[in-house]
């Protein structure tokens, strides 16, 4: 009784610590969390089992890492703190059936590991959890948010994601995780030990031999200024809080100035009025720093044929020369999913249900540089990114704005730092981030962080960016689909290997 029950407390324990293990990124515990899950597969009887603990393991993991969603239902949708816990709640469990059901399919090869056949155990393991991985990011919209790739960030794997992507990367922390399972239990073959450790050498050099390979070329060097406006959200819906976001940027920009032919940057809807509302006294004070020839980026409601987008424009001279619509929209927070208009009204959340941009929108001439646009969490969709990259052109740079204010000070912040540090890497382009409460930075195209605000002050951010150009990577061209179809051949070739092998062994019998 106590083994088995240890076979479900371990999981859930282990999915906390896999959530912990985003921000700061930490791979070592990324793969320390998932080996002991795949520890307790290797012992679970049948696939009800499995799922149970796969589901366990992902309660731990999304009720940790996506915590911030109570704050942004109680703190700032004004709900009762055992609904606000219970709406998170439901949504680490919906979030849970991916893991779940991946260690289902785990509990397929898993016999043959029992019975010494680690291989067939050790591919179906590693590829249904990449593919699960994959498809949440793709049902219901997607969201793959604290996916197993961010904690690699600073990792050997983040060599492999100009190569495969976040996508692959799940994969192949998978499959170091399960290789040190296998490696724990094998602890009387000392063969089945070495190879395993050969393994592991063999993929975490590779992704060091890639991680020195230049993917770009260095570009243009582009001023920009990036402001962090640190506006609570209830000072932004606040009576005064167009005036109130007003003062607060204007009085940011103002300090110290900007030189001719700088960028200023600022977050994701930084009126809580469309545009069009924004009184034109104040619309003139706010861009006569772009008399000069500099220009302006930011965020706002703009009016759209069918309704309101959310949108970023560019300024120069007080008039708007470019504007982007967001194309990937938040469920429940920019648009309404079917049966759910109650839970809006509720909440109250202003511009709740906003018109999709079109997918196919042009990069931001900068002068010098293109710029590839991203409202805040559409720089999780890496396969939508790389719509920016056509056979005409492609951008130097990223800018992402976004507005975190709804999760206050929490692991929101820097888990989306690291996801915009994995698209760096993956496209081998800069990332410039301004966002209302942090991570207002600047990310080379290495992943590494060149320059970074305190996260919920207000504050200024003057960087100087090196813009890449180049090829694009070998990601940017192929995306998702080879590692996909490799993951999904790997799946059937371990499910016959264990055939093959049971086969055997009825035969011997």
């Amino acid at each position: 009784m106590k083994t088995k029950a240890l076979l479900y407390f371990l999981p859930l324990a282990a999915g906390v610590l896999q959530g912990f293990s985003f921000a700061p990124a930490r791979a070592i515990l990324q793969l320390i969390a998932l080996s002991v899950l795949f520890i307790c597969l290797s012992k679970s009887h049948g696939i009800k089992q499995a799922f149970a603990q796969g589901f366990l393991f992902g309660l731990g993991w999304f009720c940790y890492a996506i915590s911030w969603v109570y704050v942004s239902i109680y703190t700032y949708g004004y709900q009762p703190a055992f609904f606000a816990a219970a709406a998170a709640f439901l949504f680490a469990a919906f979030l849970s059936i991916f893991p779940a059901a991946a260690a289902a399919f785990s509990a397929l090869p898993a016999p043959a590991l029992k019975k010494g056949f680690p291989l067939a155990f050790v591919l179906g393991t590693s590829a249904s959890w990449g593919i699960f991985e994959w498809l949440r990011s793709w049902i219901l919209s997607g969201f793959p948010w604290a996916a197993s790739a961010y904690a690699h960030v600073e990792g050997s794997l983040s060599g492999y994601a100009p190569i495969v992507g976040a996508t692959g990367i799940n994969f192949l922390s998978a499959l170091i995780a399960v290789l040190i399972a296998v490696f724990v239990l094998s602890f009387r073959d000392s063969t089945r030990r070495l190879v395993c450790l050969a393994a592991m050498f063999a993929v975490i050099t590779g992704g060091i031999f890639f991680g020195r390979i230049q993917w770009y070329e260095p570009a243009a060097q582009v001023r920009f200024q990036l402001i962090q406006g640190g506006v609570l959200q209830d000072e932004k819906f606040s009576p005064m809080g167009t005036l109130t976001s007003f003062e607060r940027y204007l009085t940011l920009m103002k300090e110290g100035g900007a030189a001719a032919e700088t960028v200023t940057v600022l977050p994701e809807t930084i009126f809580p009025i469309p545009l069009d509302r924004l009184p034109k006294d104040i619309w003139k004070r706010f861009t006569e720093g772009t008399d000069n020839g500099s220009r302006m980026i930011f965020g706002g409601f703009t009016r759209m044929k069918d309704g309101y987008a959310n949108s970023v424009v560019e300024v120069s001279k007080g008039r708007i020369i470019e504007s982007y619509s967001k194309r990937h929209l938040v469920p429940f927070g920019e648009y309404v999913p079917f049966g759910f208009r109650w839970f809006i009204d509720m909440l109250g959340i202003p511009m709740g249900d906003l018109v999709r941009g079109s997918s196919s929108q042009a990069a931001f001439n900068l002068g010098n540089a293109q710029a590839a646009l991203l409202l805040c969490y559409e720089d999780l969709f890496a396969e939508e990114v790389r719509d920016w990259w056509t056979d005409a052109s492609s951008p130097n740079v990223l800018i992402n704005l976004s507005n975190l204010g709804w999760f206050g000070d929490s692991l929101a912040l820097p888990q989306h730092l690291n996801i915009s540090r994995m698209r760096a890497i993956e496209f081998a382009r800069p990332v410039v981030r301004a966002s209302n409460t942090g991570a207002t930075a600047y990310v080379e195209p290495d992943g590494t962080v060149a320059a970074e605000l305190p996260f919920m002050a207000p504050g200024k951010l003057d960087v100087t960016v090196t813009t890449a150009k180049g090829a694009p990577t070998p990601y940017a061209r192929n995306g998702d689909l080879p590692s996909v179809i490799f993951m999904f051949l790997l799946f059937f070739a371990a499910i016959a290997l264990a055939i093959t092998r049971k086969t055997k062994l009825n035969r011997l019998q």
